[in-house]
Order: structure tokens, then C-alpha cells, then sequence
């Protein structure tokens, strides 16, 4: 090579990883190590209430889990965030848990947030949101307190428990917003396929691939680095194909815990890259119109590969060659994305997901203000070349 690539990787401040069938029996030994012995778990109404999947967590901790929150809710609204926030703080808890897909793990976070930092009116959340306006002011508080320890056993593959980033919706805005900081990302991560088996099938492929979503936009990324590259082309290589099989073969427990690594893979690196319009549109989508969080990368993703192309052949290029396996020949990437939208039998247009055309305008306001759509390949200059891509994704 004729230049020296200058440059920093920063990896998350996360002590370790358990991965595999059973690994939940190392959560006492985690909570051991951190000195916690009074932790509450952060959960799903359905875990909690129709399935003993929650009463096994709980048994791994040996006593160290005293109290179950349950009452989350999808796009993680402030309400829930503030009453899990009063649970733990009432309990005096020394720990966080997290356990079920993207809900539970946000509210975890926005309760280690909100402890720190003193929050307890909806409107204190104000304060520690991101902040953007289009086209460059940008506003990231930081955590002034010392967060609690959090722990993230996750049950679908969105994998947002490696991530110092958290998105909680403003229920009166309409509107989910980012909180980044360092300090709340997950102490350890445990992958128990196991505890997965429950999980609807729709909702384990969905979240599959917003994984791929994080592979492909990384990919793309304006601010590629090479580490982040490599990984995310061995998670992608995976999930194509291992999605497909566990549709197939949804009680395998291997290739469950081979998909939760390339999950784990495609995001481990995200604080080292800026993302774009697919994650950008998929938060507001999910804000305003209710989508599922996995949902929303099944519509979006394969038209904004389409709308990015003139910025990022070569990267689309490098991914076609990844998604070309076991006989399929998509003629670009995005048809490489449909194709797998469709083969896991997911929504693959907005009027799939009830979207309607009337929630365009509103879609595309929030979006800009959004700190990824920034950071799209593809500059994006306003609201109407949002709207044109929703049309295009309708």
C-alpha cells in the first residue's frame, strides 16, 4: 500500500461475553464479580408472565436478582424507563439485568441513566438526549454520575446490548431519541441460545436482520474502518445464511448461538463508524408508526442500498460477493437483501407494516433530526428526498 492509514479503534468497555447453550449458569459468578448482590431484572411482560424462562434468570443469579420489572413496552417509552427507574431506585439496586430483546435492554439502559443522573419527571430526560439539527449542530450530554453495573442477556439478535447507545421514545414528540455514553454499555453479555427457543420466529428472523442491517450500513459506512469491515463481512456471511437455516430448523440451538456471534459481530465495532438513512428512517418508523425494530430494516434496507448506490458501488460491490452462496446469483446487493426478506418470509414494503402514506411528512421531519441520517453515504439535503425514498419503499 502507498499511504499509512492513521487512525483508532475504540473498543466498548465491556468485560466479557458468555455464549452458548446453558451459559446463563455464569450469571451468579458475574454478578459475584462486580460485588452486586442486589440486582433488578429488566424484562418482558410475556417472559415475566407466560413462560419460565424469567423464573430461570432468576435462579441463576442464586438470591442476587430481588426485584422483577416487567411492564416494558416496544420503542422503550419514558414512562416505562421512569417507573422501572423508581423500582430500583426504591429497591436501593446495586445491578441491572436485562433480559429479553431491544425493549428491556433500552429501559435497562435509560435506568442506569436515570439513576446517575438524577432523573425523575419525564421532562428530566430532556436533558440528556442527543441533540441534532440539520445540518451541524449536535448536542451529546454526558453521564456526570456513576452508573450502575448492567448485565444484558438478550433473546433476539438486534444485539443493542453491545452498544454504548440507547434509544427512548418521547411519547408527547412522537419521537426516539438517542442517549450515547461509554459508561452505559453492558458490563457482560450472556448468549444463551437456550432462552431464545421461545422467542416468536418472526420477531428472532426480524431482528436477524436488522443485524444484517448493521453489517451492510457499516459496510457503507463514510468512515469505514478496516477492523469493523472484517468483522461485519464474516457476521453477514453467517447471517445470510444461517437465518435461512434456522427458519428451517428453528429448535437447533447451534445455529442459534452461531447467529447471537454474528450478531454480537456485526455491531461490536458500530462506535467506530457512523451508520445511515436505513437506521435513521427505521427509528422514527418505530417511534410514529409502531413498526417492530427488525421490521423496519426489512423495508428499508434493500431501497436505501438502491438510493445510496451512486456513493458506495464498491462497498455494494464487496457485499453482493458476501450474500453470493450456496447457488444464489442476486444481481446486486440490494435483490441480495430481498431475496433474503422474502426467503424469511418477512414485510418487505411499508404498506406491509401499516405505514401509511398520510405519515410521510411526519417520518421524514424527524428524521432530520436524527444524527445518523447525517452521516448517510448519500449526503441528504431535506425532507423531500426522505419522502421520495418512503414513496420508493411503499
Amino acid at each position: 500500500m502507498s499511504n499509512d492509514r492513521e487512525g483508532a479503534y475504540v473498543l466498548p468497555p465491556m468485560d466479557i461475553v458468555h455464549h452458548g447453550a446453558g451459559s446463563v449458569s455464569a450469571l451468579e459468578s458475574v454478578l459475584a464479580d462486580l460485588n452486586c448482590e442486589n440486582a433488578l431484572l429488566i424484562t418482558g411482560t410475556t417472559l415475566a408472565t407466560k413462560t419460565e424462562l424469567c423464573d430461570r434468570v432468576v435462579a441463576a443469579s442464586n438470591g442476587r436478582i430481588k426485584q422483577v420489572f416487567h411492564d416494558t413496552k416496544a420503542h422503550v417509552p419514558r414512562s416505562k424507563v421512569l417507573a422501572a427507574a423508581r423500582m430500583a431506585r426504591d429497591m436501593g439496586a446495586d445491578a441491572v439485568v436485562s433480559f429479553g430483546g431491544g425493549s428491556p435492554n433500552d429501559t435497562a439502559k435509560g435506568v442506569v441513566i436515570a439513576l446517575s443522573e438524577g432523573i425523575m419527571a419525564l421532562d428530566d430526560f430532556d436533558r440528556m438526549r442527543v441533540i441534532y439539527e440539520y445540518p451541524d449542530k449536535l448536542e451529546i450530554p454526558r453521564l456526570q454520575g456513576v452508573p450502575l453495573p448492567l448485565i444484558a442477556i438478550p433473546t433476539t439478535l438486534s444485539a443493542g446490548e453491545f452498544t454504548w447507545f440507547a434509544g427512548i421514545t418521547d411519547e408527547d414528540r412522537q419521537v426516539k431519541d438517542l442517549y450515547i455514553d461509554r459508561q452505559i454499555t453492558a458490563r457482560a453479555v450472556i448468549l444463551d441460545s437456550a432462552l431464545t427457543l421461545q422467542t416468536p420466529l418472526w420477531l428472532w428472523l426480524s431482528t436477524g436482520m436488522r443485524s444484517v442491517d448493521h453489517c451492510i450500513e457499516a459496510i457503507c459506512s463514510n468512515q469505514s474502518h478496516p477492523y469493523v469491515d472484517a468483522t461485519c463481512s464474516y457476521a453477514l456471511k453467517i447471517l445470510d445464511q444461517g437465518l435461512r437455516d434456522s427458519k428451517a430448523d428453528p429448535a437447533n440451538v447451534a445455529i442459534r448461538t452461531e447467529l447471537q456471534i454474528a450478531a454480537w459481530l456485526s455491531i461490536c465495532g458500530l462506535g467506530n463508524v457512523s451508520l445511515g438513512i436505513s437506521h435513521g428512517i427505521g427509528h422514527q418508523l418505530g417511534a410514529r408508526c409502531g413498526v417492530p425494530h427488525g421490521q423496519t430494516s426489512c423495508v428499508m434496507l434493500h431501497n436505501v442500498l438502491d438510493f445510496n448506490l451512486s456513493h458506495t458501488k464498491d462497498q455494494q460491490s464487496q457485499i453482493l460477493n458476501v450474500m453470493t452462496q450456496n447457488g444464489r446469483s442476486p444481481k446486486s446487493a440490494a435483490e441480495a437483501v430481498l431475496q433474503l426478506v422474502k426467503d424469511l418470509n418477512q414485510p418487505w414494503r411499508l404498506r406491509d407494516v401499516d405505514v401509511e402514506e398520510a405519515d410521510f411528512a411526519g417520518i421524514a421531519k424527524d428524521a432530520m433530526e436524527d444524527i445518523i441520517v447525517s452521516s448517510n453515504p448519500r449526503p441528504v439535503s431535506g425532507t423531500e428526498e426522505i419522502i421520495e425514498l418512503l414513496k420508493l419503499s411503499y
